[in-house]
């Protein structure tokens, strides 16, 4: 089975996933395969001939940071690294999920609901945090206002993306309650329920 797990930026989708991870279920982040894909050859060929030479450090790698400031403030330039990198993530995930007859897959995958792809996923999980939780957890991480409103414009409502999960994680408590509700989410889930929670 093959369950997408998403959310807003700095909802916490990464502790998540590393709870499922801790209870023996297999997991794939799509920001670690974005990672990945940034070293291969044939994706940077792509990012240079699309963004040049400005955003690649001396040694030849992706500058992330710069990149990061280009797309975040150029749409375009944000549909651009897209539909480079959105087919590759999938491809991958995919590849994972057939390599693993029948057991279920954790994908976290950021944008999910806007690349249109919910429906290669068999459920789908969305974690929430209020805005000021989010707001507090970004900052802590070195971004300032003007990057957390950019970051969030660029992604789906979270009410449009609540509507559409089969399960909902609240992220906004202690790592204890998170943790129940990951628990109770994947025995429902290989109980085969069709219910939400």
């Amino acid at each position: 089975m093959l369950v997408g797990l998403t959310g807003g930026i700095g909802c916490g989708k990464s502790t998540v996933l590393k709870l499922f991870r801790q209870l023996g279920t297999e997991t794939i982040s799509a920001d670690e395969v974005v990672h990945h894909l940034l070293k291969e050859s044939k994706t940077k060929q792509r990012i240079r001939k699309s963004f040049g030479d400005k955003v690649f450090d001396q040694a030849g790698e992706v500058d992330r940071a710069e990149l990061a400031k280009r797309i975040f403030s150029s749409k375009s330039e944000r549909k651009a690294l897209e539909s480079i990198l959105h087919p590759l993530v999938f491809d991958r995930v995919l590849q994972k999920h057939r390599q693993m007859a029948g057991e279920i897959l954790i994908a976290e995958i950021p944008l999910l609901f806007e690349t249109g792809k919910e429906n290669l996923f068999d459920k789908i999980i969305v974690v929430k945090a209020p805005i000021h939780v989010i707001k507090k957890r970004l900052k802590k991480r070195g971004m300032t206002d003007k990057d957390i409103e950019a970051r969030l414009k660029s992604q789906l409502d979270i009410k449009r993306k609540l509507e559409k999960a089969d399960y909902v994680i609240d992220n906004s408590l202690d790592l204890k309650k998170t943790e129940r509700q990951v628990k109770d989410i994947l025995a429902d889930i290989r109980s085969g329920s069709k219910g939400k929670i």
